[in-house]
């Protein structure tokens, strides 16, 4: 079948515009990924890299959830146990049923001054890198808890401090403790920067 004259007169133009429409894209994408990489290289962005590290552990993280702690290296608490009205479980399962001050040698329960399950405006599972630095950067979100009195906590609880020496064959947390504690006062000296959402090509 013979192409009509006019059509195959197209066909020059309609190639260079399908070029020139993937360039264009390519060159938006890679601004967008150039975008990001500025915005988590500027000041206080890397201190919240070392924070988000310590804060996605499992020292932290087991008890920094919704509904129900988790143990060891994100396993499932057994036996069940849920948060309660006073994040220290519900019914006859307490917390302290099991948990003391310290690590109990005898029945393997880990324990330290204040075990208690995070408050639930506290819960950052299954949220994201920005989305937990959001949360932990509006007070009115999390309990009225501004990013100062969120240092003095970490530096000082001994229930946090327990995360870096937690007996058995915990893992701790990977990151020495001084080092998380300079990136906290760095990021707040930086204005508390959050990372963008990071999209998907």
């Amino acid at each position: 079948m013979k192409m009509r004259p006019d059509t195959a007169l197209f066909r020059p133009l309609l190639a260079l515009c399908a070029i020139a429409l993937l360039t264009l894209t390519g060159c938006d994408q890679h601004r967008g990924s150039s975008q990001q990489e500025e915005a988590t290289s500027t000041p206080g962005h890397q201190d919240w890299e070392t924070i988000v590290e310590v804060l996605l552990h499992p020292r932290c993280l087991n008890c920094h959830q919704l509904e129900m702690p988790l143990i060891n290296e994100g396993s499932p608490h057994v036996p069940r146990v849920e948060r309660g009205p006073d994040n220290m479980g519900a019914g006859t399962m307490r917390c302290n049923n099991c948990h003391s001050n310290k690590n109990n040698p005898v029945t393997g329960a880990p324990g330290a001054p204040g075990w208690v399950m995070a408050p639930i405006e506290l819960n950052w599972s299954q949220k994201s890198s920005a989305q937990i630095c959001k949360l932990l950067t509006t007070p009115q979100d999390n309990g009225g808890r501004a990013p100062t009195s969120q240092l003095e906590f970490v530096s000082t609880s001994p229930l946090v401090l327990w995360g870096w020496h937690p007996g058995d064959s915990r893992q701790p947390v990977n990151i020495p403790h001084d080092k998380f504690i300079e990136a906290m006062k760095g990021w707040i000296a930086a204005g508390t920067p959050c990372p963008p959402e990071r999209t998907s090509n």
